[in-house]
């Protein structure tokens, strides 16, 4: 069976320091990087894997398109916006591999995602997909109506049988506060059915002080999976009664943690697709997580295309 995945986010010019003054360009975004790591494990022909978002008409925007496909994600359910332009992002690293990220998005194509700029039609493609992935940042870059609509498809999607999964990823700098994230993030949840969070972030807007904490309200909401990322720690791994602990990869000598979080979400919902138990799929997800920050950038080379 091939499943249908439909992956909304914003995808932004990367630019990442080979030196302090050299810089290589690449294409990343949180929700595109799930979706390329999700194509990239996916065992053949079981996952049809889209990106919805809008993009510009200038030669960046061509090109980050053109790359998408080399990662084998398609593009059927994004559109161009004339005269638009690519986001960009700047990624620097510390000697730990800690990342910060400096953003020049304000006039991003992606910003339009479910505004008049959106195609109505796109909102019925969307909810007939098997499983619809956002995360936070995707929410950030919507405005209160382009939620509602999003939202409104969120229920659809669940209404035809498809399941939604989101990961509450969280940056200050997209939101006024933490209050004004957790309100938009809640609203998600409730529908959520997968939840793919991080420990930290849940910390920072929901006031979470352990990670169980951040379970119990999870299943308040109604989520009935979830995996509760907490880096070097390793994940917490839940449903609606019980919780298991997925160690992380010892002895991984970090050199960007950029991404980690997606690599880990997008291999975890490919192998929980074909059927495989929740902690098998964690295990795999942990393992292409540690390849990954072992690697700058967001995203590792394609790999040779799989029938």
């Amino acid at each position: 069976m091939r499943n249908r995945i439909a992956v909304i986010g914003e995808c932004m010019i990367e630019l990442s320091h080979l030196a302090p003054d050299r810089l290589a360009v690449g294409y990343a975004g949180d929700a595109f990087n799930v979706a390329a790591y999700l194509a990239r494990t996916a065992a053949p022909g079981t996952a049809d894997v889209q990106f919805v978002t809008l993009i510009g008409d200038d030669p960046y925007s061509a090109l980050m398109r053109e790359s998408w496909a080399a990662h084998g994600v398609g593009s059927a359910h994004t559109r161009a916006v004339p005269g638009g332009q690519a986001g960009l992002y700047l990624i620097r690293t510390d000697e730990a591999g800690e990342r910060t990220f400096h953003y020049y998005r304000s006039q991003s194509a992606a910003r339009g995602l479910f505004g008049p700029a959106h195609p109505p039609e796109l909102d019925d493609a969307i909810a007939d997909h098997d499983l619809v992935y956002l995360s936070g940042i995707t929410l950030s870059i919507l405005g209160t109506e382009a939620r509602t609509r999003l939202l409104t498809v969120l229920d659809e999607t669940r209404r035809r049988g498809g399941r939604v999964a989101f990961d509450t990823n969280y940056r200050p700098a997209g939101w006024p506060s933490p209050a004004a994230a957790a309100e938009a993030m809640s609203t998600v949840l409730t529908r959520t059915d997968i939840a793919l969070p991080t420990f930290t972030d849940d910390q920072a807007v929901f006031g979470d002080r352990i990670p169980t904490d951040t379970i119990r309200r999870l299943r308040q909401a109604g989520v009935t999976e979830m995996a509760v990322k907490q880096g070097p720690q390793g994940s917490l791994l839940a449903d609606t009664k019980t919780t298991i602990e997925i160690p992380a990869v010892p002895h991984v000598k970090v050199i960007d943690t950029t991404a980690a979080g997606d690599a880990f979400n997008g291999a975890y919902l490919a192998t929980r697709l074909t059927g495989t138990p929740p902690a098998q799929a964690a295990e795999t997800a942990t393992t292409l997580a540690a390849q990954v920050i072992t690697h700058q950038g967001a995203l590792l080379p394609p790999t040779p295309a799989r029938t």
